[in-house]
């Protein structure tokens, strides 16, 4: 019996120290990020990080990882038809436009996964691919709202959540650790950013 509560205990403290996040942003600053290019403004808004540009700029943490899990809420600008942004992840170099992956939040593809300089688009690549993944995700991005995403790397494998749906599931091993980064495409438009958490996974 002693043998099975202390078994049940460690199960238990496992299963705590697993599910704790690491915020991202702490609601009130932008503490722990860098913008590697000009931007209009980049703050915290009462609970939202917001960010403006008339150019392409990654907006990078200073937070690393290899494993995870990552959640986040965007809302992109209502005016801007084109507007395209993007999570960052497994990002690498030190300064200008880093490389790693990218889980795109647009209206287009909302969900796939980019190879910034690593080849371009990992998910959905080629004719046919684009047309099954359109097809899923029609209606599901909602330009007026909060969008929900979710990302998880573990090794080469990398999968996307947009609004509680599965939408990309691909391997790749080009960069398996690095920093989170958030992205405006220029252009203008203020894009928001909430709730922004990550949880280190073995």
């Amino acid at each position: 019996m002693i043998v099975f509560l202390m078994a049940a205990t460690v199960s238990s403290l496992a299963a705590e120290k697993e599910t704790q996040w690491t915020l991202l942003f702490d609601g009130k600053t932008t503490k722990g990020w860098t913008p590697r290019a000009k931007v209009e403004s980049f703050k915290a808004v009462d609970g939202e990080l917001h960010l403006s540009s008339k150019e392409n700029v990654w907006v990078v943490s200073d937070l690393q990882m290899g494993d995870f899990v990552a959640e986040l809420e965007v809302k992109i600008p209502i005016d801007n038809k084109g507007f395209n942004s993007g999570l960052g992840f497994r990002l690498i170099g030190d300064k200008g436009k880093p490389k790693g992956y990218q889980c795109e939040i647009d209206r287009a593809k909302p969900g796939g996964v980019y190879g910034i300089g690593m080849g371009g688009w990992l998910y959905p690549k080629g004719k046919e691919q684009t047309a099954a993944y359109q097809k899923e995700v029609k209606g599901l991005f909602k330009p007026t709202e909060w969008n929900h995403f979710r990302v998880e790397a573990k090794g080469p494998r990398i999968r996307t959540w947009l609004n509680g749906k599965l939408i990309a599931e691909v391997m790749h091993k080009q960069s398996l650790k690095g920093r989170f980064g958030i992205q405006h495409h220029g252009k203008g438009g203020t894009v928001k950013f909430r709730n922004l958490r990550v949880r280190e996974t073995k």
